[in-house]
């Protein structure tokens, strides 16, 4: 039979893509953070900017799981060329809005397709190399992730400071165009079954089976993205555009209280009654208590990460007066740390052979000190001390610690049938948590900035203000130093909210525990033939 791995010039090149794919989606991440107050003074919406990086974040979690369950019908190769289709053509249609409205609208659709990107890369990889390659290739794809988010806020400052913000989201065509060329040339037609005997892989009668669209679990899909788009709804909008105790709020709230719980019965029903449909998240997965915990890590190390690469450089540039560039140089520490911290995770695992749980516990301490460093250590008249970039070190290499863990372990604790659906699961669960801590820290700042600054400014003003955060340069200067301690303040208060879910991540690794603790990298035998293979 032949060899069932990529070898030779393919492996490299689709690695090439792979990696070129991921750092797109990660760059989309982190870019918006430092050129976000330039897009929303020009497009008068700097209280509604919160939407621009959660409209992405949220149809881009709601989507990761479909598009795995897309390429098991229609194939890998098909199915990561038209998400990258998707990419690119509404990154062209980020780069042309003319409204806030034009760009969220543009943001969501962009983000369906970079939930594919994404999602499917990581698939992939699973499926391109054996078991004993994973941490190498684990650490290329934390890499690759961290490398988007270290070059993305220097990217999208240097273009805001010198050119206009539409250029961050236009860059990204002609880059997906080249990844869709790689991946064309370079993934066997059939992957993964390419290597698999004809009647086995490609028989007429498996292809018209495999190829029903009956098995795609539309109605799960529908109740991710609607549920997800009315929490999030409540979060940026409320005490902002509306109430917390208005109809809105409640309505809101209530619908999506509902539609969480129908997605629960849809996909309890879907496994246990073996309907055609593949549930997105498989009823066995609730049952799996490892892989849960693994979930709920993923969950929690996502809601500082993005908090720190959009709220950071802002204020940077709104309190301490920053050019957006020099906010995304700022941030070098940070994003550098999330990288190192994933490729050191992953060779611990491998060649210390080091049981992930305990790496997890390393990562969550590094976390927890990072985040109490940022919430109480901080000055409170809005100053920065050289220390915050210890303070980003230890942070950024916690958050890398518990990234590159989590992407080692799926193949590891679910069924094999499950490897490609639990890959989109953990990413899921980690970009969800983002755009809920992102929801939430602007809901802080937005509500903060309402109750205190209409003591000291008219509402006109302060609606101005909330608008475009740069027409505080428009009051006397007393007014000005006022305003800028107010922004510190909130986002002070949006780092001790931080310390909660700090917290609740040891709760979630302690979910992890077993004897003997699962190990990424298995002792290895020969067979007869002198072959190595690992134990399972």
């Amino acid at each position: 039979m032949p060899e069932p791995y990529l070898q030779g010039w393919r492996l490299s090149i689709v690695t090439l893509s792979i990696l070129l794919s991921m750092l797109l989606v990660n760059i989309e991440v982190s870019v918006t953070g430092t050129a976000l107050p330039s897009i929303s003074n020009d497009l008068h919406g700097f209280n509604q900017s919160g939407w621009i990086v959660a409209g992405y974040m949220v149809s881009y979690t709601s989507t990761l799981i479909i598009w795995c369950k897309i390429s098991d019908i229609f194939g890998r190769k098909t199915t990561i060329i038209f998400a990258l289709a998707i990419f690119a053509a509404f990154s062209g249609g980020c780069g042309a809005a003319q409204t806030n409205t034009q760009l969220i609208a543009c943001r969501v659709l962009q983000g369906v397709g970079a939930a594919g990107c994404i999602a499917l890369p990581i698939t992939i990889t699973y499926e391109m190399v054996p078991r004993h390659k994973y941490p190498l290739y684990g650490a290329l794809v934390s890499t690759s992730n961290a490398l988007g988010s270290l070059t993305g806020p220097l990217i999208g400052g240097g273009i805001s400071e010198r050119s206009t913000w539409r250029w961050i989201f236009l860059l990204n065509v002609p880059a997906a165009l080249l990844a869709i060329l790689f991946f064309s040339i370079s993934l066997p037609r059939h992957f993964p079954h390419h290597g698999q005997t004809p009647h086995l892989s490609s028989s007429g009668h498996e292809r018209l089976r495999i190829g029903t669209l009956s098995r795609l679990d539309f109605v799960g899909a529908f109740l991710l993205l609607a549920a997800s788009m009315l929490l999030v709804t409540v979060l940026l909008g409320a005490g902002n555009e509306f109430a917390w105790n208005s109809a809105t709020t409640i309505a809101c709230l209530t619908i999506s209280g509902l539609l969480w719980s129908l997605l629960v019965a849809n996909e309890r029903l879907i496994t246990v009654k073996d309907l055609p449909q593949e549930p997105l998240f498989p009823w066995r997965f609730v049952r799996n208590r490892i892989w849960m915990g693994t979930l709920f890590v993923s969950l929690f190390s996502g809601v500082p990460y993005n908090i720190l690469v959009v709220d950071l450089p802002q204020r940077f540039q709104l309190v301490n007066n920053m050019s957006p560039l020099t906010s995304g140089v700022r941030l070098i520490p940070f994003n550098l740390l999330v990288s190192l911290g994933g490729i050191l995770v992953s060779m611990l695992a491998a060649k210390a052979r080091t049981p992930p749980i305990f790496l997890m516990l390393a990562g969550s301490t590094m976390q927890l000190l990072g985040v109490l460093l940022f919430a109480y250590a901080l000055p409170s008249n809005g100053t920065l001390p050289a220390a915050i970039y210890g303070y980003e070190i230890l942070l950024g290499c916690g958050i890398g610690f518990m990234f590159g863990i989590c992407v080692l372990i799926p193949p590891h604790v679910v069924e094999r049938q499950d490897v490609g659906v639990s890959s989109g699961a953990l990413l899921q669960f980690r970009i969800f948590g983002g755009a809920l801590g992102l929801a939430i820290g602007s809901s802080i700042m937005n509500n903060y900035l309402a109750r205190n600054l209409s003591k000291i400014i008219s509402a006109e003003d302060l609606s101005k203000l909330l608008h475009s955060a740069t027409s505080s340069e428009s009051f006397p200067p007393n007014f000005q130093q006022k305003i800028k301690l107010a922004f510190a303040q909130s986002y002070s208060l949006q780092m001790k909210v931080l310390v909660v879910f700090a917290v609740l991540q040891f709760l979630a690794v302690a979910i992890l525990w077993k004897s003997p603790q699962i190990m990424i990298v298995q002792p290895k035998e020969s067979n007869k033939s002198g072959r190595v293979i690992e134990k399972k």
